[in-house]
């Protein structure tokens, strides 16, 4: 059941975070397709030259984003409603220092901009109209990023996915307008494209009103640990935007070089990059998926959830990578002809494309590595891992065969950059440890590392239950058995019943949907020690199976964790009848604390005695 809980979790993050990654990315493939389209090869040129920008977006973006979030995440798995929100104003604040910098470094320096990234005379009005409305929105594109990460990692995840269908059917709905019936060319596709993103991050800014929200929006100076500590859990990931822009960049020098094809080379690069967008986003969303989903786990210590999405997203992975394999192998004629590619151009790009896409399908295994070891805290293994390569190998190989092989060059460069990659995932996942003078062994392996790091620390007893009314004879024999072993208090082992036998009745009665169907209940005892303090989810603990006897001195005391698949449902602000209401109000008097969350697609309710 446990993995159940898990498999669930993930398989519902990975559904609305591909469809949060695919925003930018369908943005980009239609403004390709109409600017290859309406404007020819040259605005396809324009269009390559110009991706180092969204790069820039996408590294300040997610590093702040992802890296302030695992920590939200944590936060929100140990239950701590107080730091999560003060992670969260930090990192709103630092979002929006950056995007008002950018704001102005991108206004002030437009025009160096333009010809740093290689637009000569024949392409820099086409860039420069471009570029000009996006320079002009740039904060909402930062904050997009960050946006997204905190909505999904407050459990709503369907809101992210939302925002993104919405910068898509916007995009594309006025490309058509602006570059179609306005025929404003590539200044079009630019304001399209930035109009989408602000009604994008609109759209995301809702969530922190909802009455569920755990997030609220705050400012608050973060300090330079706080950055960071934000940077460092960000960085494998974030940086590796930055990375493909350099390499872009580093590449477009290269293609354009020649002085024969260098334009043509120009344009079917920016094809290829554009059909990268594509299976990348599906990659991303597999890793991306594991911040909100792994990060609680962490924070509940639940090491045996967090093998679990792991395994889920590498199966995920790598059936996304044979579709992707098989789909640009089989037809390529067809995708380079959607972006206005035909003639010597087509002849070129078609052997390239097959040898390009063969990168793809060894890509999705290291951005998934990359992804988890940033979020299980593996970050100097996943700064690596980005920075080799997303730079360092891939430049390597693209200035040694670019040059000689042209468009061919440049696939073979992606293709033994990716192939490196993953033989050091293989060998590092499983042998890290060998390369660390002294160890003992115990880190020798990622599932190792997981089941070490995020083990249990003290007492806990936890088992799953059907919800259903014929479960609360099996609770109460539980509870007994388990209250016995730990030596509790009579009076404390007659609440422990009372309240999960009450909380069981009130889920079956308001929080299920129908009769139908079949939902599950975990509860959680923790044993929290004499001083009654505030106790959490993340307080850890050794499991106790049934059965297994353990002596106590001083009095015990108990902290409850409820937890069920069923709709958002808070007992607590349920409207019951007069006995009901009676019931819950016993049990807030008789508990120290108590608290309801809805996290990833659960309902958690905490109770300390």
């Amino acid at each position: 059941m446990k993995k159940k809980f898990a498999g669930t979790a993930y398989r519902t993050y990975l559904y609305w975070g591909i469809c949060s990654s695919m925003s930018l990315t369908l943005s980009t493939i239609i403004d390709a397709a109409l600017i290859g389209n309406y404007v020819g090869s040259t605005g396809l040129a324009a269009s390559g030259i110009i991706s180092p920008i969204f790069m820039i977006f996408c590294l300040l973006g997610e590093t702040i984003g992802i890296g302030a979030n695992v920590l939200i995440g944590r936060a929100l798995g140990a239950a701590d409603r107080e730091e999560a929100n003060c992670l969260m104003a930090k990192q709103i604040a630092l979002g929006l220092a950056c995007s008002l910098v950018l704001f102005v470094l991108l206004l002030v320096f437009r025009n160096r901009i333009f010809r740093f990234l290689g637009a000569g005379e024949e392409l820099f009005p086409l860039v420069s109209a471009y570029l000009l409305p996006v320079f002009f929105t740039s904060p909402f594109f930062l904050m997009y990023h960050i946006l997204s990460a905190s909505v999904r990692t407050d459990g709503n995840s369907r809101l992210a996915g939302a925002a993104s269908t919405l910068v898509v059917l916007t995009d594309l709905v006025l490309d058509f307008v602006f570059m179609g019936g306005f025929r404003l060319g590539m200044l079009g596709a630019g304001l399209a494209l930035s109009i989408a993103e602000v009604f994008g991050a609109g759209l995301l800014l809702t969530h922190f009103f909802r009455k569920l929200s755990i997030l609220r929006l705050s400012v608050k100076l973060p300090s330079f640990k706080d950055i960071r500590d934000f940077v460092v859990n960000g960085f494998g990931v974030g940086t590796a935007s930055f990375f493909q822009g350099a390499i872009m960049w580093a590449f477009n020098q290269l293609l354009l070089a020649d002085t024969v094809n260098g334009i043509t080379y120009e344009a079917i690069f920016g094809v290829f990059y554009t059909f990268s967008t594509l299976p990348t986003a599906f990659f991303d969303g597999a890793g991306g998926a594991f911040a909100p989903v792994l990060s609680v786990f962490e924070g509940e210590r639940d090491g045996e959830s967090i093998l679990t999405v792991w395994k889920q997203g590498t199966v995920a992975t790598a059936l996304m990578a044979v579709v992707f394999l098989l789909l640009f192998e089989c037809f390529p004629l067809p995708a380079l002809r959607f972006f206005g590619l035909d003639g010597t151009e087509l002849v070129m790009a078609v052997p390239a494309l097959r040898l390009f896409t063969l990168s793809l399908f060894f890509a999705g295994f290291n951005i998934l590595m990359t992804s988890f070891w940033q979020v299980i805290g593996r970050n100097t293994l996943s700064g690596c891992m980005s920075f080799f390569r997303n730079f360092v190998i891939v430049l390597a190989a693209g200035c040694i065969l670019i040059p000689r092989y042209g468009i061919m060059g440049l696939s073979a460069a992606y293709l033994c950059s990716e192939v490196f990659c993953l033989l050091c995932v293989c060998v590092l996942t499983e042998c890290v440890g060998l390369f660390r003078p002294g160890n003992s062994g115990r880190h020798l392996s990622s599932t190792n590392y997981v089941l070490e790091k995020y083990a249990p620390v003290g007492k806990v007893f936890e088992k799953y239950y059907n919800i259903r009314t014929e479960s609360v004879a099996e609770i109460a024999a539980d509870l007994e058995e388990i209250c016995g072993i730990w030596q509790v208090d009579p009076d404390q082992e007659f609440f422990l019943n009372f309240i999960a036998e009450e909380l069981l009745l009130n889920i079956i009665k308001f929080g299920l949907k129908d009769g139908s169907g079949r939902h599950y209940i975990n509860i959680r005892l923790m044993e929290v020690g004499p001083s009654g303090e505030k106790a959490k989810a993340s307080a850890g603990c050794k499991v106790l199976p049934v059965g297994q006897a353990t002596k106590t001195k001083e009095r015990t005391h108990i902290s409850i964790s409820i937890r069920d698949d069923v709709k958002a449902y808070n007992p607590f602000a349920s409207e019951g009848d007069n006995i009901d209401m009676a019931v819950l109000r016993v049990i807030r008097r008789k508990t120290s604390d108590y608290d309801y969350q809805r996290k990833l697609v659960f309902n958690y309710l905490y109770l300390a005695l």
